[in-house]
């Protein structure tokens, strides 16, 4: 699997890689409008996630900065808490990527889902969120469903970074 990234750098891709995170902004814009999505991890996230974990030459901190500022004015929380939050969770992933790198899809989604874990008790703890009857699963539960859409996206742009020339 991680043969077709030996070749290929982060330039080759940055059209790829704007635009996975514009996806996610506005994915996360959704799931901000829509009370029954929310269970979905956050798609910024995610896609520096995978960036980071995929291609050694850069750090992808600059960007886990911005989208995390961006977070923050999407939901309108303090400024920087988001980017901090995406710092630190990024900053573990570049410290396990090498390794990362070398599972399989399926045992990536559960590292991923550690992390999303991490990122969802640090948010409890930075917002401390109220979270009634009917949000406490939905809350709880997305590190769940970030390990259901790991295979997939690192699939769908897997195919894409093969693709390109």
């Amino acid at each position: 699997m991680t043969e077709s990234f030996v070749n290929i750098r982060s330039s080759q891709v940055r059209w790829l890689i704007l635009l996975t995170y514009l996806l996610g902004l506005i994915i996360d814009s959704m799931v901000l409008l829509n009370s029954s999505l929310q269970i979905l991890p956050p798609m910024t996230l995610l896609a520096v996630l995978y960036w980071s974990g995929h291609f050694l030459d850069r750090t992808y901190f600059i960007g886990a900065f911005s989208l995390g500022v961006l977070t923050d004015a999407l939901y309108q929380t303090t400024l920087g808490a988001h980017a901090l939050l995406y710092c630190v969770i990024l900053f573990m992933m570049i410290r396990n990527r090498l390794q990362f790198r070398t599972y399989p899809s399926w045992q990536q989604a559960f590292i991923i889902g550690l992390y999303l874990l991490i990122y969802q008790a640090l948010n409890t703890l930075f917002f401390n969120p109220v979270l009634d009857d009917g949000t406490f699963v939905p809350y709880w539960s997305m590190p769940a469903a970030g390990i259901l859409i790991w295979p997939v996206l690192s699939g769908i742009l897997n195919k894409l970074t093969q693709n390109t020339p």
